[in-house]
């Protein structure tokens, strides 16, 4: 395991489509996946932009599951929510190969709603 944890800032925002929430997330001001390979310890800090919060959007929570069975690496994940549910952290220890299935968990006004799978990867140091 690698001593230096690197951060990675992501911006979401959420907007909701019919009964569908829509998530959309920006790295440095610029469009992304919300997901991607990690080569070395990761925190990867999900944020709540302003337009979301102010519809009354905020995290709960995040289920991280294994894609590939015969390469788990799903206990390599942790996250943390915390800003009053303003900001997500998601740990990734990157100590097995493998991808997990990042879902986000989010409330609103009461209801519940999950994001669609910012996918990621872990991947040995080059």
């Amino acid at each position: 395991m690698n001593n230096t944890l690197e951060n990675v800032e992501f911006q979401v925002n959420i907007k909701l489509n019919n009964s569908e929430a829509i998530f959309s997330y920006t790295k440095n001001g610029e469009p992304a996946t919300g997901g991607g390979v990690v080569r070395t310890e990761t925190a990867g800090n999900y944020n709540l932009d302003d337009a979301t919060i102010q519809n009354g959007f905020v995290f709960t929570g995040a289920t991280i599951t294994d894609i590939d069975t015969q390469k788990p690496c799903a206990q390599d994940f942790s996250y943390k929510v915390s800003d009053n549910g303003h900001t997500i952290i998601i740990t990734d220890t990157d100590e097995n190969n493998g991808s997990v299935c990042l879902i986000f968990n989010v409330e609103c006004n009461g209801n519940k709603y999950e994001s669609a799978d910012p996918q990621v990867k872990n991947e040995k140091e080059l």
